[in-house]
């Protein structure tokens, strides 16, 4: 009769294995997913430690993407990214620019030089605001979905019925209990 797994490493796979239920990947990787799955499943079932390990890493990394894809998606949708709505105007970045320009030359006709380079500072914060504002926020998203680092614009999935019962049957052993018919 072979040891039982250690505790931690039984833990870590399940804690895997329900993470793998909620990712979302592309239906192309749905089919190697499964492929990990049944080795993981046959290195649980002769209570190999050192399998079990080895099986565990593909599967945490398809894992770990699911979640990366699944954040990468939900972006477009937090509201702390959306500044509060201003009419774009072409004309705002000039109006930023002079008033920065006039902020600086009351400040050195204040105090001179010194004044001028503490109002300096003040006076790129108007102007970046100004110009960020000539920007609409569908036009922000936009340009963020179009600069982002995203692995593939290929649309993904929750698990498919095989990657279910592959998960169930991993769970099964676990749990000492003869795996599902089906």
């Amino acid at each position: 009769m072979t040891a039982p797994l250690p505790p931690d490493l039984v833990v870590e796979v399940r804690r895997t294995l329900v993470d793998l239920r909620a990712a979302r990947l592309a239906s192309t990787a749905w089919p190697v997913v499964a492929g990990d799955l049944g080795r993981l499943a046959g290195a649980v079932e002769r209570a190999d430690e050192a399998a079990v390990r080895r099986a565990l890493v593909p599967v945490a990394q398809a894992t770990f993407e699911g979640k990366v894809r699944g954040r990468l998606a939900g972006a477009d949708r937090r509201a702390a990214a959306v500044v509060a709505a201003t009419k774009p105007s072409p004309a705002l970045p000039i109006v930023g620019l002079v008033s920065a320009v006039v902020l600086v030359v009351v400040g050195y006709l204040i105090g001179g030089w010194p004044v001028a380079a503490l109002t300096a500072a003040f006076a790129v914060f108007i102007a970046v605001v100004a110009y960020a504002g000539s920007h609409s926020n569908r036009a922000r998203m936009e340009r963020r979905r179009a600069e982002a680092l995203a692995p593939t614009k290929e649309a993904t999935e929750p698990p498919p019925p095989v990657v279910r019962g592959a998960i169930d049957r991993i769970e099964a052993q676990l749990d000492g209990t003869p795996p599902p018919a089906g």
